[in-house]
């Protein structure tokens, strides 16, 4: 009664999933029964690239394993009525009566040929000839041979190899295109004695595995390890000649050892299992891991090429296999003049806590100095106690080379200042117009001090290494009062008859607004002066105000009295701000009397040679009452001539004072003959005078014969040229 029951049970469950004859179609394809009956232990069946395996675990429980080629897809405990599916193949276990298990093996055929059907056409699939009689929107009669198949819309059915589908309006055709083979069972046995094995954490044991073959011929039996702990190594190797093997040969009635080999990690602990399986058969070890109490240190690097100067690091992991520990660290030696140190999240440690089974990551950091010497360098740390060495070999060192400083300074503004003094020990320098200076020094400790007129001082220590290049920003702090005071010069020039216009320039470089007062103190008594608003207008003003960070300007008139003599005379112009800063400038003034600037040339008429040059002199007398001043020469000759003038510029000529003038004057060789003109003017900032000289220029003898040759060769070319056309 039971083993009627059993089958009929197992029906049941396989009509929850798609059959064979009538079963609707859908979007999916059909699954096809290829296989339905028992198997032995150890037998097992081979299904297109797939081999269904039946094996007993060590409690005897059936295991379904499905091989697609030397790769395990899956394995399964045989429960009845599970479904086991890889890809495009089912498994459904039946009943298990400790020896044989009952078996359905599902497959989805490949989709061969859509056929759009016709009544009355005929059409052949792999040797398969079909004619289709009827067709209806429900369903589709057609006949294979003396067999005739109603197959309803969205159904299918099958015939021998074909699965026939019919799905709006199209019937599709399916080719099975698997074989089923049953392979018989191998006689052999396993044996190992260890079941559950307790050991430590990162140790490593074997098992031994006794093989025999009781058939009466040779076996070759695969050997595969199936599960294992995450980051455990695991092997089947061979007993007596340690290799590693995946597959072994056993003659009729041969014994083979082979060791189970289990390398455990210092992390793992607890319970674990390892499965394996020879041939068919299934083999288990539980490994139950005990922790200990052990820091692992994994330095990545140890040794590093390197220049003088640079910051290197030495990434260390530390794994705790124990439980909750402080770990020590320490440098314990290190070249003279380095600095090592241990870096943890960003930090400098010398401690800290590690939990049980974590790992952490820290760098020893190493710097070393410009002027380290070149070779190998060993620096010496303490991990828990253990020590460690890290070497460093210096290719390049800046030993003994002078260090580059670029200073910077700027206000408190951000803008450059110019012209700021710098002290640098007791050496005077000055920055540029963009506040910029970069110096080249000898490496050591410098006290650099900044100044500058309307800021307040600032004092820095630097630090110079052999070779370095270091930046360095110094921000002067602006006055709160502060000014300056631009003139264009300092001599002033003014005449009995006209009394020219000085600009005065107030510049307040304070942070603060500010108002001045101007005055001219030592003149003589009888002279008098005036501050102007601007240089068009008579409007006396005595102060002035200028906002923070602006510039005005007034002009100075000065008055001398009609019985004063020419000559210089000094005065101090004077400028007091509101905040009490006082400026003071001294001015030389020049009164002028009549102007008279006699100028004589020596020579008016020159003649010279092309190609030569010739000198003259030009002779200034100042016979006026007062100096004349910035005296210049403007000279104008023929192109490409150079003429040369000494001096260039007289700055000053006093009253009745003489000055000689060398004029020399260059004709180019290719000037043709002939007279011409060099104009010469003298100008001053009182008067002027301009004249010219005639330069007769002459060509070499030379050049004239040259010319008469030419001459006569034309003339002679013209007459042969009249003869011959006369002729004709």
């Amino acid at each position: 009664m039971r083993k009627s029951f059993l089958p009929i049970v197992l029906l049941l469950v396989l009509l929850t999933v798609p059959m064979n004859t009538g079963q609707a179609l859908g979007a999916d394809q059909p699954w096809v029964e290829i296989f339905e009956g028992k198997i032995k232990i150890g037998e097992s069946l081979k299904v297109g690239d797939y081999q269904v395996e039946l094996t007993l675990s060590k409690d005897h429980s059936p295991y379904i394993m499905v091989y697609q080629g030397e790769a395990i897809r899956a394995l399964e405990r045989a429960e009845f009525g599970e479904v086991i599916e890889v890809d495009n193949l089912r498994i459904v276990p039946g009943s298990f009566d400790g020896e044989r298990i009952f078996l359905v093996v599902q497959y989805i055929p490949k989709v061969y040929k859509e056929i759009a059907p016709k009544v009355g056409e005929s059409y052949t699939v792999d040797g398969y000839t079909f004619e289709v009689l009827n067709i209806t929107k429900e369903a589709l009669t057609l006949k294979i041979g003396s067999s005739e198949h109603l197959i309803k819309d969205s159904a299918y059915t099958i015939h021998d190899r074909l699965v026939l589908g019919y799905l709006g309006g199209k019937l599709r055709v399916y080719l099975i295109d698997v074989n089923v083979e049953r392979i018989p069972q191998v006689e052999y046995e396993i044996h190992y004695t260890f079941d559950e094995i307790t050991v430590k954490a990162g140790e490593a044991l074997e098992v031994p595995i006794e093989v025999t073959n009781n058939d009466n011929e040779d076996i070759r039996l695969p050997l595969r390890i199936l599960s294992k702990p995450l980051n455990w190594d695991v092997r089947l190797i061979d007993a007596q000649e340690g290799y590693e093997v995946s597959e072994i040969t056993l003659k009729a009635s041969e014994k083979r050892y082979l060791n189970l080999a289990i390398d455990i990690p210092e992390e793992a602990g607890g319970s674990n299992v390892v499965k394996f399986s020879i041939g068919e058969e299934l083999g288990e070890v539980k490994v139950f891991v005990q922790k200990v109490e052990k820091i692992d240190v994994k330095p990545s690097i140890l040794f590093i090429e390197c220049e003088a100067g640079e910051k290197v690091g030495f990434p260390v992991v530390i794994t705790n296999y124990g439980s909750d520990k402080v770990v020590n660290v320490q440098v314990l030696e290190k070249p003279e003049g380095w600095d090592a140190y241990f870096i943890l999240n960003g930090v400098r440690v010398r401690s800290f806590l590690l939990p049980s089974s974590a790992s952490q990551e820290l760098s020893i950091i190493v710097e070393i100095p410009r002027n380290a010497e070149l070779g190998s360098h060993t620096v010496k740390v303490a991990i828990d106690n253990e020590s460690y060495s890290f070497n460093m070999f210096v290719y390049k060192t800046y030993r003994g080379e002078k260090a580059t400083l670029s200073l910077t300074v700027i206000d408190d503004e951000g803008s450059p200042v110019s012209r700021a003094k710098v002290y640098v020990n007791r050496t005077v320098y000055f920055t540029e117009t963009t506040g910029r200076l970069r110096m080249e020094l000898e490496p050591g400790k410098y006290r650099l001090t900044v100044e500058k007129e309307g800021y307040s001082n600032t004092t820095e220590e630097v630090e110079l290494l052999d070779g370095e290049e270091k930046s360095l920003t110094i921000t002067l702090q602006k006055a709160p009062y502060y000014f300056r005071v631009e003139m264009d010069t300092n001599t002033l020039s003014v005449s009995f008859d006209y009394q020219p216009v000085y600009e005065i320039k107030l510049i307040n470089s304070g942070k603060e607004d500010d108002e001045y007062r101007l005055s001219l103190a030592g003149l003589p008594g009888d002279w008098a002066y005036s501050f102007l608003r601007d240089p068009q207008s008579n409007i006396g003003v005595n102060s002035i105000s200028v906002d923070s960070g602006e510039s005005r300007s007034i002009w100075l008139r000065i008055l001398p009295s009609f019985n004063a003599q020419p000559g210089t005379y000094h005065a101090k112009l004077i400028a007091e701000s509101s905040s009490g800063i006082r400026f003071e400038k001294e001015l030389e003034i020049e009164l002028i009397g009549n102007y008279e600037l006699d100028v004589s040339l020596m020579n008016y008429l020159l003649s010279l040679q092309a190609g030569k040059d010739s000198t003259t002199t030009i002779m200034l007398r100042n016979l006026g009452s007062a100096p004349i001043t910035n005296i210049n020469f403007e000279i104008n000759a023929p192109e490409g001539w150079k003429v040369d003038i000494s001096p260039e510029r007289i700055a000053k000529l006093d009253r009745g004072e003489y000055q000689e003038v060398m004029l020399v004057i260059q004709v180019p060789e290719t000037t043709p003959a002939g007279e011409y003109r060099v104009a010469i003017k003298v100008k001053s900032d009182q008067t002027e005078w301009e004249d010219s000289i005639r330069v007769r220029v002459k060509q070499s003898s030379s050049s004239a014969y040259l010319g008469i040759l030419i001459l006569a060769a034309a003339f002679g070319a013209v007459v042969l040229m009249m003869r011959r056309i006369g002729r004709r």
